[in-house]
């Protein structure tokens, strides 16, 4: 996949639009962008990630704790009933504990960063307010 400058993929899914105005990928990601900006979150859909092995990686959300300066990559999980999207998903968390020496929804590592993750019910659901409180507990708000 290409990449803009601004690290965002140049895909055609990029097709659901935040309050913000960005395209993201999925309805799920316009619930969790929606309820950072609410809450006065500035972050970053889809910025490069590389790690100490070379491999870049693009976390969904990437923000950082304006209270403790915590960089905070945010994935949502949307389709862990999938289990080619869940295999994916294992591949990459794998890569996150390895790597980035992050568990999800762990503390934060050595280098002030951490991993949060939200996900949609099996049957595909979201609920928004949930995930609002998500960003208020995450960025104790």
């Amino acid at each position: 996949m290409l990449a803009d400058p601004s690290g965002t993929f140049l895909e055609r899914r990029l097709i659901h639009r935040t309050a913000r105005g960005e395209l993201v990928r999925s309805i799920s990601e316009v619930v969790v962008a929606d309820a950072l900006h609410a809450e006065g979150i500035d972050y970053h859909y889809e910025k490069g990630l590389r790690g100490a092995d070379g491999v870049e990686r693009y976390p969904d959300f990437t923000a950082e704790d304006p209270a403790t300066g915590v960089t905070v990559y945010w994935e949502h999980l949307g389709m862990l009933s999938d289990p080619t999207y869940a295999n994916r998903w294992k591949k990459k968390l794998e890569w996150y504990k390895d790597v980035m020496d992050l568990e999800p929804d762990g503390p934060e590592n050595k280098k002030g960063e951490r991993l949060v993750t939200s996900e949609n019910r099996l049957d595909g659901a979201i609920d928004s307010a949930k995930i609002r409180q998500q960003v208020r507990e995450v960025f104790d708000l």
